[in-house]
């Protein structure tokens, strides 16, 4: 089972999508080097290279990991993400909107599971939503 979760905010579809894609220094990482294709998000000695690949829809993203060195205590393969996608879906809703994030190849059977999913937590589950809902997210700044 992937790692998989949806939270709801009163923003727009259109707000989600603009965060989601562009306002990635304010809910994740303040260091994001972008390129026309896609982004390298960095943490401490860490990186992360991911390649848009076409959605299904305008509310509806995929970004496949091409490149990683996650240095987790107690994991060897630091590049683990290589080859996982990010799927992401905007649902609107009366109220604004829901938004689904799978990370894709990230299961329990990887060695850095529990910490990443506990950065997904962080990132997705409470900076993205508070970035939307309040405009005050928690990225990561190391």
């Amino acid at each position: 089972m992937d790692y998989s979760a949806t939270i709801s905010t009163t923003a727009s579809p259109e707000r989600a999508a603009q965060a989601i894609t562009n306002d990635l220094e304010q809910w994740w990482s303040t260091r994001i080097e972008r390129r026309t294709n896609g982004f390298t998000t960095r943490f401490n000695n860490s990186h992360a290279t991911f390649h848009f690949e076409p959605g299904a829809s305008p509310l509806s993203f995929e970004w496949k990991c091409t490149d990683a060195h996650m240095i987790i205590e107690d994991v060897e393969d630091a590049a683990e993400w290589v080859g996982t996608r990010l799927l992401w879906q905007i649902t609107p809703t009366e109220t604004g909107c829901k938004i689904q994030l799978t990370h894709e190849g990230l299961g329990p059977t990887l060695p850095c599971f529990d910490v990443c999913q506990r950065g997904w937590q962080h990132f997705f589950e409470t900076s993205l939503r508070d970035h939307l809902n309040a405009n005050t997210g928690a990225p990561n700044t190391t």
